[in-house]
């Protein structure tokens, strides 16, 4: 019995992490769209408008680069919000994993969640944790070789810079650009005010999260080159 509520446990937490995961890989792939329409150059008419994609039609630049400023900054606050509870999410599973009763069997519970669990664009823990072969990650942890255990936490360090390098460089770069894009026609005082007021928020945004996931990468760090007692 208390191995079928561990289960039970373990595939809900799974499920929600999952669930947290792919709202936010949507938002962000909806935020890179934008952020493409931003950045990639507009050639202007000949009456200084800016031709829309896809035969759309012509729009006043001044409008146009405002208004796309202004979905970027919505779209990066909430891509910011949704990766936030998948981070929150993630860590209060793997606390309840902790503190559930292990479940016999030669399946450690954290393995079974990280299996049930679906991919997301910056998650490269897997990648390091195959190079383990026969030493799993965390039932036989102890037995693993100094050597290897540090080989991995450098590759996964690695992967990690990568992964967040282009995961948040990219929005921050999105917001930057469109904001100098508003300012850039020497907007009304108001217009500059909310402009700088929405790149402060979405910037400090995207940096809360950017933190708490570089906290999260340490923690996993300890967790890699740590034999487990």
């Amino acid at each position: 019995m208390a191995d079928d509520r561990s289960h039970e446990l373990v595939k809900e937490l799974a499920s929600a992490v999952s669930t947290q995961a792919q709202f936010a890989n949507r938002i962000w792939l909806a935020l890179m769209t934008a952020a493409l329409v931003a950045v990639l150059p507009h050639v202007p008419t000949s009456s200084g408008n800016l031709s829309l994609p896809f035969s759309l039609g012509e729009v006043d630049a001044t409008w146009f680069n405002r208004v796309v400023f202004a979905l970027l900054v919505v779209l990066v606050i909430t891509f910011a919000s949704a990766h936030a509870q998948h981070i929150r999410a993630q860590s209060l599973a793997q606390d309840s994993i902790s503190a559930s009763p292990s479940m016999s069997g030669h399946i450690h519970p954290r393995e079974m969640f990280d299996m049930l669990r679906m991919p997301s664009f910056n998650r490269v823990a897997p990648l390091a944790q195959v190079l383990r072969g026969k030493y799993q990650y965390y039932k036989t942890n102890h037995d693993c070789p100094a050597w290897l255990r540090r080989l991995t936490v450098v590759y996964y360090a690695l992967l990690k810079i990568a992964s967040l390098a282009v995961y948040f460089s990219l929005p921050f770069w999105a917001i930057w650009h469109a904001y100098t894009n508003v300012l850039g026609v020497q907007p009304e005082w108001f217009v500059a005010l909310i402009a700088r007021v929405g790149a402060v928020l979405a910037g400090s945004a995207l940096l809360v999260v950017l933190v708490a996931e570089i906290r999260s990468a340490f923690k996993i760090v300890k967790h890699l080159w740590l034999p487990l007692k």
